[in-house]
Order: structure tokens, then sequence, then C-alpha cells
């Protein structure tokens, strides 16, 4: 089967348009195998989705420092389909990083051979399970050009200097669909969310002075409630690769529901709020600066919710499908924009030092990481959940 399969290959290299890319790659494919007891070259892809393509490429970076990595190799890095990448992101990554578009090419040829998989990589995860990125600063950063360009673009969306921006997103399938039209992605719709449950923490963060950025570059609805103060970026003119990462990294705080923008944050070292978070077990755990708020699970045959310990000790905590939750009888139930309200409240209050905790936050902050043990989604726990979210649902515990 397997040479079968290699014959597959080598034909359609022969017949493909492609052709003439393989056999100019061809050199720095041999090249490449025939240096390897000598020079041992890997190629390392950066994602073409942004979450990936910055925390997965951060995260190698510090392994790499931290010794976890000690491969003795020559690495070069390539964007993973380059026409689809954030070229803000690759721009920036080739500051630090041997990393070239057409190694892409060399990359795809090598795998038509057989024997490839020596000189391949895989990305690597962006979960920072033992929390090395928490305390760095971020690997890159803008140029003063760059700066000036953003200053031009904040004055253009009417944000006056100075002013304190919170950046907000909500997940829905719209990004997805345009980007890679040919795929069926209903199996993610459990993760999506009504933008418009965010009204009532978006009208107090205005009220409380700061402006706010509804991201996105591509989505399903509008932001019904508009104000001055709010900018639907997502639905306006001013939407590019350089303003998706560069208002992000001028945020005050950011507020998504798992996705890859929420990485981005993370990259930037911005305080993250996420709501509606599902699956429970994919938590980032590791990061003081995360403060999240959960999905309830409604078990339709005994008409009750699944306590946070059933979803933790069973399967449910990694469900990544829809259909799964559904054979098992479960009805997804999205957090409400009272509860979103109230978590927006308490990281803003945590940042600007008016939050107060008391004894009874912090007993329930308590039981709820005693449910968790070390395993290969976290290794340290550091973050906390929305401290009213927990008291109302403190029978879930």
């Amino acid at each position: 089967m397997k040479e079968r399969q290699n014959v597959l290959r080598w034909l359609f290299c022969v017949f493909s348009p492609k052709l003439p890319i393989f056999l100019l790659s061809l050199p720095f494919v041999f090249l490449m195998r025939v240096l390897r007891p000598i020079i041992w070259i890997r190629l390392i892809p950066v994602m073409e989705r942004i979450g990936h393509g910055l925390g997965g490429t951060e995260a190698y970076l510090i392994e790499r420092r931290a010794g976890l990595d000690s491969s003795n190799t020559v690495d070069i890095f390539y964007p993973d389909r380059p026409w689809k990448c954030n070229r803000q992101m690759i721009k920036m990554w080739k500051r630090l990083l041997p990393l070239y578009d057409l190694v892409y090419w060399i990359a795809w040829a090598d795998k038509e051979i057989p024997g490839w998989e020596p000189h391949h990589f895989p990305s690597p995860s962006s979960r920072d399970i033992n929390g090395l990125l928490n305390d760095t600063p971020p690997p890159v950063s803008f140029t003063r050009k760059e700066e000036d360009r953003g200053a031009v673009l904040l004055r253009d969306m009417g944000i006056p200097p100075g002013s304190q921006i919170i950046c907000f997103h909500a997940r829905d399938n719209a990004y997805l669909n345009r980007t890679w039209p040919q795929v069926d992605w209903t199996y993610h719709n459990y993760r999506d969310v009504d933008v418009n449950t965010y009204v009532l923490a978006i009208k107090e963060l205005v009220a409380r002075g700061y402006y706010c950025i509804r991201m996105g570059s591509a989505v399903n609805q509008d932001f019904l409630w508009k104000n001055p103060h709010v900018i639907d970026y997502a639905m306006g003119s001013w939407k590019s690769d350089f303003a998706d990462m560069y208002l992000i990294s001028r945020c005050h705080f950011f507020m998504g529901n798992s996705c890859g923008l929420d990485e981005a944050a993370r990259f930037f070292k911005k305080q993250w709020v996420v709501v509606n978070l599902v699956p429970l077990k994919f938590i980032s755990a590791w990061s003081p600066h995360y403060l999240f708020i959960l999905k309830k699970l409604w078990l339709i045959r005994e008409k009750r919710f699944l306590t946070f310990k059933e979803v933790i000790n069973s399967e449910v905590g990694m469900y990544g499908y829809a259909m799964q939750y559904k054979k098992y009888g479960l009805e997804i139930v999205n957090n409400t924009p009272e509860e979103i309200l109230d978590v927006i409240i308490e990281k803003e209050e945590r940042i600007s030092g008016r939050w107060r905790t008391n004894d009874e936050y912090e007993d329930l902050q308590r039981r709820f990481w005693e449910l968790f043990k070390p395993d290969e989604f976290n290794q340290v726990f550091r973050s906390r959940v929305g401290s009213k979210f927990l008291l109302q649902n403190r029978g879930l515990l």
C-alpha cells in the first residue's frame, strides 16, 4: 500500500502543473539529505491561522531557550500556505527567524520523496502547559514606521491619542467558511456565540471611558449597539493584516471566546478574558492573565447540568466535535449577557486595582482547581474562573 501511494505521488508530480516547481526544488532537497550526517536541517511551518502561527512559534522559541528541545539541528521556517497567512505576522517573524516563503515549496517537494520525515518538524503546540511564556516579553515588536502607521489607523478610526482600548471578538463560522469553503466546518459550531450577548458588557466598558473595538476578519452579523466609542472593525473598511495585529497589541485587555485572536492577545502579553469556554479541559490554566467563564452542559435525559467534576473526569471534557455533544445527549448553554458583564467588570477592576475578593470567592476557586490534576493539557494552574460565575454555579462544583 505504501509503495502504491509513493507511485501515485510521483505520477502527480510528473503530470501536475507544479512540475517546474518540483524540479527546481530537487537540488535543495538532495543537498539537505546529503548534508544530514554533518548538518541536520529541519523545516518547520509557521501555521497560517494566527493563533497557531503566533502561539506555536513562540512556544518553540521558549522551549529551545529553556532546553526542553535540545535537538542539535539547524531549523528553517516557512509559512504554511503563504497565500493565506497573516502577512504582518510573517513579516514580524522574519525579523527574528530564518523564515522564507520559498521554503514552503522545498518542503512540499521533499515530502513527495520517501525518507522525508527526519527533515520535517511539526508546528509546535501553542499550549504553554508549563507556563514558560508568562514572564517573557513579546519576542518581536513593531518598527517605528509601523507604530506611526498604527497611530494614523487609530486616528482614522476616531480614537483619540492616549485612549484606552478594549478589543473583543465573538467566534462564528464566517472566517472558516470563507477561507476554506471546501471544508464542512459545522463540527465546530458548538464553539460559536452571538456577539450581541456582549452588549451589556460593552456598555459598561464605554461608561468607564474605554473605546471598544469589535475584531474579526469575517463575521456573520453586525454589533447592534451603536456608540461613538464602539468601533465595529470587523464590518468596517480598516481591516488589514497589519491592523489585526496592531490593534490587539494596543489594547488594555482582550475579550474573546477561545479562538486564534485570543492567542494574539497572549502573544502581546495582554490580559484576556474568555467567555463561553468549551471544552473545559482546554482551558489555558497556566496563565495568571487569563480569566474565564464556561459554557454549561445540560444533560437532556436527566434534566440537569453536568457538574464540573463529571465533565473533567469523562471524555466530555475533551469533546471537539458538535456531534459528540449531540450523541451524548447534551445541550450546550451559552453564557448570559449578565454573566459576561460580571466577568468583564471583574477583569477591569482587577487590572485597575479596584477588585475586592473575599473568603467565599477564594474558597470556590480552590474547590474548582482541586478538580484538576497535571496532564498533557495543563501542568500548572494559575488562571482564574470568574468569581461571580462560580458563586452562581457553586452547585456544579
